[in-house]
């Protein structure tokens, strides 16, 4: 929803500026047009966002993620405006350098949108930024008596994020959550799933003692933490299951500050 208001917002800017030489036409045919030419990418942007967050190869990189996203946006949205452009104002033979001069503009617009999408969910980072860190673990209290109560299981499942899995998965060992678009996908040591809940919510659930959020899109359990690798100040944690966990910078020095690594 947020990525469509910002496309009616911008189709308004461009209709207004008379941006790409549309300024002869009248206003009403200008809105028409970009709204006609910016949703169509705003859906595409959509998909073409969730595969790139889905893949995560560059989570670890925000704006290299963005700048892909863009890219990779702007490809088939060339073609969508060609095609409303010849449907609006006509533009004669299509050439190699027709489609270039295109694909150049989409590719132009492709970014700045991306970029105020990006931005708008900034939140996201500097919320993950303030997620309480977990204190030291304490030493090992004794063994209960028969009449204490047992002592909890942090690397339980909490029952209200359990319920939401498979049966099989419900009694594993609750290794990281990763955020995958509007869905969360919560990996244990019998394997993993999707739920759908935010990632605030899930935090919310958990032990502070018991992990961390140490990426935006990434809550770890402690004990699941086999190896820490870093190379040119990108971290990751290495999980059961060959999962690499990145690590944000912000959290790094709070991370080592609480003998994480």
């Amino acid at each position: 929803m947020r990525g469509l208001v910002i496309g009616m917002i911008a189709a308004a800017v461009l209709a207004y500026l008379g941006a790409m030489g549309t300024q002869a036409a009248p206003f009403v045919q200008r809105f028409a047009y970009w709204a006609a030419v910016i949703l169509p990418g705003s859906l595409l942007g959509l998909g073409v966002n969730a595969l790139v967050r889905g893949w995560g190869g560059l989570a670890a990189h925000r704006w290299a993620e963005a700048g892909l996203v863009a890219l990779l946006l702007s490809l088939p949205h060339s073609f969508v405006v060609i095609v409303v452009s010849a449907l609006f104002f006509g533009i004669g033979m299509i050439t190699p350098m027709v489609v270039l001069e295109f694909w150049l503009a989409v590719l132009l617009i492709s970014v700045v949108l991306t970029a105020i999408n990006y931005l708008a969910t900034n939140g996201q980072v500097a919320e993950a930024a303030v997620v309480p860190m977990p204190q030291p673990l304490p030493e090992p209290a004794p063994a209960p008596t028969s009449a204490e109560a047992p002592v909890t299981d942090r690397s339980a499942l909490p029952p209200l994020l359990a319920e939401k899995l498979p049966h099989r998965l419900r009694a594993g060992r609750l290794l990281a959550i990763e955020a995958e678009d509007h869905y969360l996908r919560v990996h244990t040591d019998l394997g993993s799933d999707l739920v759908l809940m935010r990632m605030a919510d899930a935090c919310a659930l958990l032990d502070d003692s018991a992990g961390a959020r140490v990426h935006r899109s990434w809550w770890v359990a402690r004990d699941a933490v086999q190896a820490v690798r870093q190379q040119s100040g990108r971290m990751e944690l290495a999980l059961p299951g060959d999962i690499s966990a990145p690590v944000s910078r912000a959290m790094q020095p709070v991370l080592r500050s609480q003998g994480w690594l």
